[in-house]
């Protein structure tokens, strides 16, 4: 016997198979599986991969299958696409958020927060049986301390200097010359045409200027982190947090920049000081086990 775990996103999907004592039998990567970028594609991207899984496992029996899939909660296709993988593969078919499944894989089922901050931004918390979201609004309406706000936040000042005619900073020329162009007022162009993985790809050039020293990107990446820190901490409160708190972290912002990481830990400190933190590589797929072992509490051999 087997389960899958699949992770969905806006650029690809990925899928795993688990015997149920936690060891990866297969996997398999497939197109974008976020239904709210076009549901017909997704859908496909979904059932191909996880097809694609299973061909290597002919004789075993799938007894489970669990998605997270970016934007579920905001889409009412959610019903239709679970009757349609329930009729293609039969089993039980689980659909929560992405960040659902990804709590699951770090905090192995257990309480606690999850802070993910990569172009995107969100806070997932759980305990006991619930589970508390803060954050995660998107980039036009939040989405603070993501790869996407740096690189905007490092755009905005660029223009304000502009504005206000003082001279560009050291990061503003960094950034027109990754972009390779000659003066501030063709940033809109790009602004406007750019995808937000796109305008995100600016960040490591924020990072490697605030690394010499560069007063505008070391400000930004402050301001970063603590937003990333008083979203967590909100999410704390509003969940009644006493006690020791493990707060995991995923998302390149949080994981490869520790300048970032680093601040987020001493802000939320302050606030919380019976705090651990908790940065492991895993699949977020492996959240599949644990969500299907809080299910069936008997099958403790997980």
């Amino acid at each position: 016997m087997y389960l899958i775990g699949v992770d969905g996103g806006g650029t690809k999907t990925e899928a795993v198979a688990y015997d149920l004592e936690g060891n990866m039998l297969s996997s398999a990567t497939s197109g974008f599986g976020n239904i709210l970028i076009d549901y017909e594609k997704a859908s496909r991207h979904i059932i191909e991969v996880i097809q694609q899984t299973q061909q290597l496992l002919p004789e075993a029996h799938c007894v489970a299958i669990y998605l997270g899939l970016a934007g579920i909660e905001g889409s009412d296709q959610k019903k239709a696409l679970e009757a349609l993988l329930v009729k293609t593969f039969s089993c039980t078919i689980q659909i929560v958020n992405d960040a659902v499944i990804a709590h699951a894989a770090l905090l192995q089922g257990k309480d606690g927060i999850l802070t993910i901050a990569g172009t995107g931004s969100v806070s997932l918390g759980k305990r006991g049986n619930t589970y508390t979201m803060a954050g995660g609004w998107g980039h036009l309406i939040g989405d603070e301390g993501s790869g996407y706000w740096i690189a905007m936040e490092a755009i905005r000042q660029m223009v304000q200097h502009e504005d206000i005619g003082t001279p560009a900073s050291k990061l503003s020329l960094a950034i027109l010359d990754q972009l390779q162009l000659t003066k501030v007022q063709e940033i809109k162009q790009f602004v406007y045409a750019a995808t937000k993985d796109e305008i995100a790809s600016l960040v490591p050039i924020v990072v490697k200027m605030a690394r010499v020293g560069e007063p505008t990107s070391q400000g930004i990446l402050e301001i970063a982190s603590r937003h990333l820190a008083e979203t967590t901490w909100y999410l704390a409160q509003k969940l009644s947090w006493n006690g020791h708190l493990t707060v995991a972290i995923k998302g390149s912002v949080l994981e490869k920049i520790p300048e970032v990481r680093q601040a987020f830990q001493t802000h939320l400190h302050r606030h919380h000081s019976q705090l651990s933190l908790l940065s492991i590589p895993v699949s977020s797929t492996k959240g599949a086990l644990y969500l299907y072992q809080n299910t069936h509490p008997k099958d403790d051999s997980i």
